[in-house]
């Protein structure tokens, strides 16, 4: 798959911080969305905007799940080694939270999923990624009628005490 190279007479805008309001569901959502649709990087930095702020124990669940949707853009950009240590690494982040799931995430299923699309971009081998199989990227899906009580089992970041989400502002580099 070809990459755009921005062109080097296009004037760049410079980045600067801003602060928005998110919630977590509406960003795992938003992240859910952006993976089944292909859009594996931008799920990424929807998902550090959450893991960035989160410092419980559902932290690495992102770092998994961020993991994960790195892997695939190293598989549609043919870098085998990314995407085979990052597929290896987001199994092993999410690994804890396989038998119960987490945050409203079926991380059992998506686990297997991953581990057979690791095994497709071994058997592929390098400079044969452009052979891999788009239907074995696994679907992301967050079942947010769990999320209340998730995120009172997690402590997590982005709700109150009663598991609602609560509107947080954060700030981002744009």
């Amino acid at each position: 798959m070809a990459m755009a190279t921005p062109s080097s007479t296009s004037p760049r805008r410079p980045r600067q911080w801003v602060s928005r309001q998110i919630t977590v569901p509406a960003a795992l959502q938003r992240a859910c969305d952006e993976f089944n649709s292909v859009r594996f990087f931008e799920c990424h930095e929807t998902l550090e905007e959450i893991w960035q702020e989160e410092q419980g124990d559902v932290r690495d669940l992102y770092k998994g799940l961020i993991q994960l949707a790195a892997a695939f853009v190293h598989v549609t950009r043919g870098n085998f080694i990314g995407a085979n240590r990052l597929l290896q690494t987001s199994v092993a982040y999410l690994a804890p939270y396989r038998a119960e799931g987490a945050m409203g995430f079926d991380v059992d299923h998506i686990c297997r999923e991953a581990e057979a699309a690791h095994a497709a971009v071994i058997a592929l081998g390098p400079g044969r990624l452009d052979g891999f199989d788009m239907a074995l990227v696994p679907a992301l899906a967050c079942a947010a009628a769990r999320l209340g009580a998730e995120a009172r089992r997690w402590s997590a970041w982005g709700f109150d005490a009663a598991g609602s989400a609560i509107a947080m502002t954060i700030d981002v580099l744009e």
